[in-house]
């Protein structure tokens, strides 16, 4: 069909017309669907908020809760290249999860950390009796502690046996006693739960800090001689590990988190922004150095009362100790990048539920491996198929952490949730934020 010359004019503003309202109606559509996406992440992000969110009077140390959150990401290589290592075809891969669970191991390390920081934090602040204070420490593990402690035992006694309760009816109840007093690990006992070897340096850590901060009546002294008592400890602390004179060599992060406490508030120097950066950079530089010295010169090995471990030549700990003192200093007392990532709302839900993933996660990942057993999958797989393995783990992992979370951990934990108030990063010195604050719970 032609179009007469004289219809031309009205023909091209009837198209453009047709073009512009077609155009429109693009954009409208593409507005529509981003709003409800947008909806959509906001409701999601809303929902999980409510779930995983700890409210608290006061401030909050948001960084903290995120450096928990990495630190569990860490374990959970640990033993999901124990389980599932061997199953990749790829040995560049096999060797890539090598290292990142190598270097995984001091995910419990920063934990030791944290624990440090937030429990001397807390005697610091105000006067706290001894049985009090221990009643409280137990109140606080044990509830979920016994959940897993109870499905481990139902597990041993039915369609798992390991071996661990083929003694005598008196052997069996002392070896039971001894693990839920949380004795293996510190004493060379072969754990029931292989991952609680950390709660023994804990309750350690707790039942003899308060006595040793009474007997030196460090509330009375001055900060500037707790800073000097504390240095020196820590160093001392550190060469006696290097030395080799003393055990239980990891005992010494948490005396990384007590000077930690006490210094942490010295940010003076770093007020201007690029001296902040620059110490933000070099920090995130040297921890994951020290990371990567771990990955590439630790030796992982079997000890009976603690499962898996990392050897810790006294020059490795001293690195670690250094690298994760400058970690925490500029994530917990600045407002550099380092404390915007860990303040990330998704890493922080995930450190928050760390205490319930780090206690399930090994039971639901020999559980994943039944199941994958039963269905027959393949004991070699390609690097896709064992990239979407780990995929999976970590995500059913994270929903057995969430689930003991939500049921046990929560509701004992003083009703987290409950409260609607809004939390608040921490932005000063930290002697402004509550020592007792829920985000610094140990592992």
């Amino acid at each position: 069909m032609r179009i007469a010359a004289t219809n031309l004019p009205a023909f091209a503003s009837l198209f453009f017309t047709g073009l512009s309202l077609y155009t429109k109606s693009l954009r409208n559509l593409a507005v529509a669907t981003r709003a409800a996406l947008v909806h959509k992440r906001s409701t999601a992000h809303a929902y999980a908020a409510s779930l995983f969110e700890l409210h608290t009077a006061g401030f909050r140390l948001l960084p903290m809760e995120g450096m928990r959150g990495i630190s569990a990401l860490l374990v959970f290589f640990v033993h999901f290249y124990a389980l599932f290592g061997s199953r990749s075809q790829s040995p560049a891969l096999t060797h890539t999860f090598l290292f990142l669970a190598t270097l995984g191991h001091r995910g419990v390390d920063v934990f030791f950390v944290l624990s440090g920081f937030i429990v001397y934090g807390m005697l610091l602040k105000k006067p706290i009796g001894y049985f009090s204070f221990i009643w409280k420490r137990v109140v606080r593990l044990y509830p979920a502690f016994t959940t897993i402690f109870v499905l481990y035992v139902i597990l041993e006694l039915t369609i798992a046996p390991n071996d661990r309760l083929s003694g005598s009816f008196g052997s069996n109840v002392l070896y039971l006693a001894a693990n839920y007093l949380l004795l293996p690990g510190f004493f060379p006992i072969v754990p029931l739960i292989t991952v609680a070897w950390s709660l023994s340096y804990e309750l350690f850590f707790y039942l003899t800090l308060p006595l040793v901060m009474t007997g030196l009546r460090l509330r009375a002294w001055s900060h500037s001689r707790r800073v000097i008592l504390v240095t020196a400890f820590s160093i001392a602390h550190l060469a006696l590990v290097g030395f080799g004179l003393i055990g239980h060599t990891r005992m010494v992060m948490f005396t990384c988190g007590i000077l930690l406490r006490e210094t942490v508030s010295f940010q003076a120097f770093w007020s201007r922004p690029a001296w902040r950066r620059a110490g933000n950079i070099a920090t995130l530089l040297a921890f994951s150095g020290a990371l990567a010295v771990e990955g590439f010169t630790g030796v992982p090995t079997w000890a009976p009362s603690s499962g898996p471990v990392l050897d810790t030549p006294g020059w490795r700990v001293g690195l670690l100790f250094v690298t994760t003192y400058a970690l925490g200093f500029f994530a917990l007392g600045g407002h550099g990048f380092l404390a915007k990532w860990f303040s990330w709302d998704w890493i922080r839900w995930f450190g928050n539920v760390s205490y319930s993933y780090y206690l399930v996660h090994g039971l639901v990942l020999h559980i994943l491996l039944r199941a994958l057993n039963l269905i027959h999958l393949s004991p070699s797989l390609s690097i896709p198929w064992f990239l979407l393995l780990c995929v999976v783990s970590l995500l059913v992992t994270a929903i057995g952490g969430a689930a003991l979370f939500l049921a046990v951990e929560k509701p004992f934990f003083g009703g987290l949730g409950k409260r609607n108030l809004k939390a608040r990063p921490a932005a000063g010195p930290v002697d402004a934020i509550p020592a007792a604050s829920p985000a610094g719970k140990c592992v």
